[in-house]
């Protein structure tokens, strides 16, 4: 326990030194390769921001910007076609989130941009399939700006308060931050193998069925 406390003030000393370009790669990098900590960046960043160390509004921006950059970045991979990268970030999502993804947003693509934010495992099967054809770059930036920013803005304002609330433990406030972050992402991550599990019900209900093996004479 006392290992994975220093690891978190280790994280939250790095995110001050490096400040707005560290919050903004690593959330850029997210919204490509969702093993990056992304959340876990802005958090650290808003906690010190709490205490006087960098700018909440900073912490915002950089967040917003880093998720439209990395959302761009599955979109236009998705574009690009089926390519090594889109294969790579294929595998990182897994087929069944592609195929569920793709058929939620050929239904309501816009709105689902926005809510993708939310979805980490389905952000980037979301994201690639809106580049794939199913939607243009400037609608689809449009709605990601949007998410990104609520995004980013709740994350930072989660981090801000529990600097506040714990002003002379700043490692307390960030674990407590972290783990409202972790209960809300496997809230988040069950809800998210539900629609999964939906659109795969579903297009096996809608396939046609499969001609009977005739049997031997």
């Amino acid at each position: 326990m006392l290992s994975v406390f220093s690891d978190l003030h280790g994280f939250a000393e790095s995110a001050a030194e490096y400040g707005f370009i560290a919050v903004l790669l690593v959330v850029a990098g997210d919204g490509v390769f969702p093993a990056l900590p992304g959340e876990t960046a802005i958090v650290a960043a808003a906690v010190l921001a709490a205490g006087g160390t960098g700018s909440l509004w900073l912490v915002i921006a950089a967040g917003t910007l880093g998720a439209i950059l990395g959302d761009s970045c599955a979109f236009w991979v998705g574009r690009a076609g089926r390519g090594p990268i889109r294969r790579a970030v294929g595998r990182v999502a897994g087929p069944e989130r592609l195929l569920a993804a793709e058929r939620m947003v050929a239904r309501n693509g816009a709105a689902l941009v926005v809510a993708g934010r939310f979805l980490p495992g389905l952000r980037i099967a979301i994201n690639m399939s809106c580049g794939s054809g199913q939607m243009a770059y400037g609608r689809f930036l449009a709605f990601d700006a949007l998410g990104a920013l609520i995004w980013a803005s709740q994350a930072s304002l989660l981090g801000y308060f529990a600097g506040r609330a714990f002003a002379d433990q700043p490692w307390v406030a960030f674990v407590v931050a972290f783990a409202v972050t972790v209960a809300v992402a496997a809230v988040i991550g069950l809800r998210e193998r539900r629609h999964v599990r939906r659109e795969r019900a579903a297009l096996e209900a809608a396939a046609p069925p499969s001609d009977p093996v005739s049997p031997n004479p």
